[in-house]
């Protein structure tokens, strides 16, 4: 079994306005310390995943699939110039409330999928998300959670202000399990 780090996308590893959605590439800005957070995870071995609720889509707010798509796509390519892999993207294009949806976080379906398809062991992986949707996920799943930002309302294991800090917490902690062992 594999350790991961299943990240949120936008509000945590891309700039993000509450109520807005990224319809066009160009507007997508990665945050600062993003890709170096990504790449300190890839090189403590874990797996780098990206769950991200994409309402949009279906919401009919000018978002198509395809445009989620090559949004994720143009995010791998900035993360990946500055040394970070992305191993997986996982997309819930439901909106709140869609009754037949089993992914849109605080539900699993997102975790569960990149679980079977990589052989992720949950009590070694974590959730790094800014909303209480990506916390809750994350607890839902079984997986330690990281909160970045002030949105944050649920409670969980390490909160801090960006993503960068949630890896070196997440390393900081792993490296003083390993020493106990």
């Amino acid at each position: 079994m594999r350790k991961a780090i299943f990240f949120d996308r936008d509000g945590t590893l891309n700039e993000f306005k509450l109520g807005d959605y990224i319809i066009q590439v160009e507007e997508l800005v990665l945050l600062n310390g993003a890709a170096r957070a990504v790449k300190k995870a890839n090189a403590a071995g874990y797996l780098c995943i990206i769950v991200t609720n994409q309402g949009g889509v279906i919401h009919n707010r000018g978002l198509a699939y395809s445009d989620v798509e090559r949004i994720n796509e143009r995010l791998v390519q900035l993360l990946n110039e500055e040394g970070g892999k992305i191993d997986g993207i996982y997309v819930c294009p439901h909106y709140p409330g869609y009754e037949s949806c089993t992914c849109r976080k605080p539900k699993t379906g997102l975790i569960n999928m990149a679980v079977s398809d990589f052989s992720i062991s949950l009590n070694n992986s974590y959730i790094i998300g800014d909303s209480d949707s990506d916390v809750l996920a994350g607890k839902n799943a079984g997986l330690k959670t990281v909160g970045i930002g002030e949105r944050i309302k649920t409670e969980a294991d390490f909160c801090t202000y960006n993503v960068e800090e949630a890896v070196n917490y997440i390393l900081k902690r792993e490296s003083k399990c390993q020493k106990s062992v």
